[in-house]
């Protein structure tokens, strides 16, 4: 009775450890790291980072951007820092409105952009490793004045 006991035990911590371990490794696989414009935020255990610039014209690049009309287009992009990841990604893009001293509200996303890091310093667009299709946030805006920002989200693939 107590060697029953004792294997039912087993089986049901074995059990257990497996999908923990599972658990782990697909909340790992998923996210790999977040990058928000002005500031970098960077998930725990993240292995990738870098920083967002911004542009009214696609091609002069800034950290911070100041648009005089909010009809006007902007565009953003991100470099990474050469942090030695390998491998192919999806990022998604989110831009956030200022609602409070510390707060932002999502307003838009786009989905999907897909690369493969080489470990190197890389400038990625939401139209992947070329300025070319870029995507103009200003539809997100819809012609409101505010402070914004985007964010990048890594997941692997």
């Amino acid at each position: 009775m107590n060697r029953e006991k004792s294997q039912r035990a087993f089986v049901a911590v074995t059990l257990i450890t497996l999908m923990s371990v599972a658990l782990v490794l697909v909340v790992y696989a998923l996210i790999l790291g977040t990058i928000t414009g002005g500031n970098v935020i960077i998930a725990s255990g993240s292995s990738v980072s870098g920083t967002m610039y911004y542009s009214e014209d696609n091609s002069t690049w800034t950290t911070t951007l100041n648009v005089s009309d909010p009809a006007n287009t902007w565009y953003a992009r991100l470099t990474t820092n050469a942090n030695g990841y390998e491998g192919p990604v999806t990022i998604d893009w989110e831009l956030q409105l200022k609602t409070g001293p510390s707060s932002w509200g999502n307003i838009g996303w786009v989905n999907g952009t897909s690369v493969t890091l080489d470990g190197t310093a890389q400038t990625i667009y939401t139209s992947g490793l070329s300025a070319v299709g870029n995507h103009d946030w200003k539809a997100e805006v819809n012609g409101t004045p505010g402070t914004y920002r985007v964010r990048a989200f890594f997941e692997n693939v």
